[in-house]
């Protein structure tokens, strides 16, 4: 009961919609038929793209109408994108295996001791045109990632990093351009 008075019955339907819909898209097996299944969920998936098996949570927000991908885009295998707020990749961005793309934060129920102090936030996130972005890399609610920038395995993105540089390291730094 808690969680529907948190979160509301028009959140708990379609989050239950969206695990139906996730459902289908983890037995989809090939790239094609996972990006029109995007599609069709209301993501914009430019031409040329390769999806592996990608995990999408909160759906519950925005759905997939807050997912913009751009054309001959890689999304690896594990790569987890939060949809509570929009997600722009533009072309030829590359997500490495187990990526991470963020969009909010939030420690939870209203009634959680750090609310007060954490307020939740929500926040566009944008990686730029031909950025890769290295494995089990993380990058935060509302920061972009400048064209052609690579950013390291691993790395932790906190601030908006510029064009043509290479970050790494937690937090993320521009090490060179």
């Amino acid at each position: 009961m808690l969680i529907i008075q948190a979160i509301g019955l028009k959140r708990l339907f379609k989050h239950i919609i969206f695990t139906l819909w996730q459902g289908v898209f983890d037995l989809l097996p090939f790239s094609p038929l996972r990006i029109v299944w995007l599609r069709l969920g209301g993501a914009t998936v430019g031409p040329n793209c390769v999806v592996d098996k990608i995990d999408l949570v909160n759906l519950d927000r925005l759905g997939l109408n807050g997912l913009k991908v751009g054309r001959f885009c890689f999304l690896g295998r594990g790569v987890l994108l939060d949809l509570a707020g929009h997600i722009t990749l533009e072309d030829w961005v590359i997500l490495s295996p187990r990526a991470i793309i963020l969009t909010h934060m939030s420690v939870g129920l209203k009634a959680h001791p750090l609310f007060k102090k954490y307020p939740p936030r929500i926040d566009h996130t944008k990686v730029k045109r031909g950025a890769f972005i290295g494995a089990n890399a993380t990058i935060l609610e509302g920061v972009t990632v400048g064209a052609e920038t690579i950013i390291g395995a691993g790395a932790v993105v906190t601030k908006n990093i510029p064009s043509r540089s290479v970050a790494v390291g937690i937090p993320a730094k521009a090490k060179r351009s």
